[in-house]
């Protein structure tokens, strides 16, 4: 039976990287037919999935792009799946990178692929924003997906002075971190960068923040 799966992890750990082996190890090693997603609201990349590994050399052209609405990804794919199977080439698993920006109906559309058309769902994204609160979608994963994982993470924290893992995400504009704002803004779009941190830091840099406002 298949499943609906949440891989995630903060910026920087190797999510996209690990899509991106899934989907060369389906197409290229085992000629299987897949689909390869990521919502609309992410402009990064364009309609692409990229790998930051090689200055994103490494990259997948989206199969297409998530619209939020209920019921479109439900019947999107339905569509698909029916039309691959008449084919004999049935889809064999549907990956979706940057799964925190997709809707609540997106998530619980995804529910129903793997119910209702036995095709698992992998999708891959952040636990948390820039600020500490929980994206839709994740919430939604997190409530709804029958196998959660954190990826494996090469992702450590440089500000601290003993290497530790990042659990969290720093947003930097202009070099400076930021603590309020837009819960969605792309990386180098407005010369936003994100650094991975661990927790400790992140909250002392937070208090700070709060205490000279």
């Amino acid at each position: 039976m298949a499943k609906l799966y949440y891989r995630y992890a903060v910026m920087g750990a190797g999510k996209s990287t690990q899509l991106l082996q899934i989907a060369y190890d389906y197409e290229k090693n085992n000629k299987r037919k897949i689909l390869c997603l990521k919502p609309k609201t992410d402009t990064k990349a364009e309609d692409y999935i990229v790998s930051r590994l090689e200055d994103g050399i490494i990259r997948r052209k989206c199969d297409f792009l998530v619209e939020p609405q209920n019921g479109w990804v439900y019947d999107t794919i339905k569509k698909k799946i029916l039309a691959s199977r008449k084919e004999g080439k049935p889809i064999a698993i549907i990956l979706i990178d940057e799964s925190q920006f997709l809707s609540r109906e997106n998530i619980w559309d995804l529910a129903r692929i793997v119910t209702y058309l036995d095709v698992p769902v992998i999708c891959f994204g952040l636990k948390v924003d820039a600020f500490g609160n929980p994206f839709p979608g994740s919430s939604h994963l997190f409530a709804l997906a029958q196998d959660i994982e954190e990826v494996t993470t090469r992702a450590i924290c440089r500000l601290s002075k003993k290497p530790k893992k990042a659990t969290m995400q720093l947003r930097c504009v202009n070099g400076e971190p930021v603590f309020e704002g837009d819960q969605i803004a792309i990386e180098n779009e407005l010369d936003i960068i994100y650094e991975p941190i661990c927790l400790e830091e992140y909250m002392r840099l937070y208090d700070e923040y709060m205490n000279n406002k």
